[in-house]
C-alpha cells in the first residue's frame, strides 16, 4: 500500500515502511552492503555467477544513471538500500535490459513486485517499447515475479537461462501510476546530472 505523501512510500506485507526513490551516486556504500548481505544464491540469480564483492567500476556505474535510457529504483528502509529494480539501455533504442535483487531478508514480501511495477512505468514514460530479462530457468520466483505484470510476454529458452521479453506498449496504466513514473523521472534527471 502507498501512502499519500508526496514521497513514494510502501508498506511491505509484515508492515515494515519502505521509501522508492531513483538511485543516485550517494548510494555507493549502502549499495555495496545490501550486496554484502545478500545469500550467494541471491548473488548468482542476479549476476549468473559468484561475485562476493562490487568491484569499485561496478558501483561507479551501478549508482551514476542517466535516468531515462538507465535507469534504477531503490527501496529504502531508513539509510539501508534493501531493493534495486533497474533498467539498462542505450539511448535512442526503445529495449533496455531488466534487473531486480531484494534483501534477502525482505524477500517474499511483495517488494519484487512493487519494484519491477514502478520500473516499467518509468520505462513506458522513458520511451521504451520493451523490457528485456535474462533468468536462470530454475528462478521460479523471478519467472513468476514477471508473470504477475499482466503484460504480453515472450519467453525463449536455452536450457540454462530463460529470456523474457515484456511489450510495454500493451499497458495502460491508472493515471496515479504514471504521475508516480513522471515524479521519478524528473527525480532522476535531478539527481544524475550529466557528466
Amino acid at each position: 500500500m502507498e501512502t499519500g505523501s508526496p514521497r513514494d512510500e510502501v508498506l511491505l506485507r509484515d508492515g515494515t515502511p519502505l521509501e522508492v526513490r531513483p538511485i543516485r551516486p550517494a548510494d555507493g556504500d549502502a549499495l555495496v552492503a545490501l550486496h554484502a548481505r545478500l545469500s550467494a544464491d541471491s548473488i548468482y540469480r542476479r549476476y549468473f555467477g559468484a561475485r562476493p564483492h562490487l568491484a569499485p567500476a561496478d558501483v561507479e556505474r551501478f549508482t551514476r544513471v542517466d535516468g531515462r535510457a538507465r535507469f534504477a529504483l531503490v527501496a529504502m528502509r531508513g539509510t539501508d538500500l534493501v531493493a534495486v529494480a533497474r533498467y539498462e539501455g542505450r539511448p535512442g533504442e526503445r529495449s533496455a535490459e531488466l534487473a531486480v535483487v531484494i534483501d534477502d531478508a525482505l524477500q517474499h514480501q511483495g517488494l519484487g513486485r512493487l519494484m519491477l511495477e514502478r520500473l516499467v512505468d518509468v520505462g513506458r514514460e522513458a520511451g521504451l517499447h520493451t523490457i528485456v530479462a535474462d533468468v536462470l530457468t530454475g528462478n521460479a520466483a523471478m519467472l513468476g515475479l514477471l508473470r504477475t505484470l499482466q503484460l504480453p510476454q515472450r519467453r525463449e529458452s536455452d536450457g540454462e537461462t530463460v529470456t523474457v521479453s515484456i511489450d510495454l506498449t500493451a499497458a495502460d496504466p491508472p493515471a496515479a501510476r504514471l504521475e508516480r513514473a513522471r515524479a521519478h523521472l524528473a527525480r532522476a534527471g535531478s539527481e544524475n546530472p550529466p557528466g
